[in-house]
């Protein structure tokens, strides 16, 4: 019997020393694996960078050029919110025509883009927050408008349920649109950015 004791403890010593030995393989694994995610992070921030880096140069190299900005239209399908989020990721945001020679601009950009056709561009604007008090995307104030003007269909006309802006291609007018609407949209890159 006291055999078979001392050979249960020598076993039960024996199966401690090796699920310590396997707690300290974990801890160093474990160390490890924090390393990875971390080098992972770094990874996605400068991929995600990059990212921004060549579309702000895309942006400017095949886009309209304006002082210290570049346009560019893009010529697929988003919703507001996902037109917004794809200039975002290209490193600039949506076109936002501050004053009447800038609207100008982009208007003839936009109409020689799509040109014979007419194609409204989403631009960075909206009411969402608070209806008839139009935003530019970075919150600040629109001042200059240029809402279509006409005695069938003067705008905005749409109350409460249209709250984002767009600007047609063939004349540069500006109309609101329900914002789930899917259309081209323009995005605007400062030129001065540097990584």
């Amino acid at each position: 019997m006291d055999q078979a004791i001392h050979k249960l403890n020598v076993g039960h010593y024996t199966l401690d020393v090796k699920v310590s030995q396997l707690m300290d393989r974990l801890t160093r694994m474990d160390a490890k694996v924090g390393e990875l995610e971390d080098s992972i992070r770094e990874v996605y921030q400068h991929s995600k960078d990059n990212r921004k880096e060549m579309g702000r140069l895309e942006g400017c190299q095949k886009g309209k050029r304006m002082g210290y900005k570049c346009y560019l239209v893009y010529n697929s399908y988003e919703d507001y919110a996902g037109a917004s989020r794809k200039c975002l990721e290209r490193g600039g945001r949506m076109a936002m025509p501050r004053d009447r020679k800038e609207q100008e601009a982009l208007a003839d950009y936009v109409k020689s883009f799509f040109h014979p056709g007419n194609w409204p561009v989403w631009l960075g604007i909206n009411d969402l927050r608070s209806e008839g008090m139009y935003l530019f995307e970075d919150g600040t104030r629109v001042s200059y408008f240029q809402w279509r003007k006409h005695f069938l269909s003067s705008q905005p006309d749409g109350g409460r349920r249209e709250n984002c802006v767009a600007m047609s291609s063939d004349d540069g007018d500006w109309w609101d649109h329900y914002c789930d609407r899917t259309m081209n949209y323009l995005c605007e890159f400062d030129d001065r950015v540097a990584l």
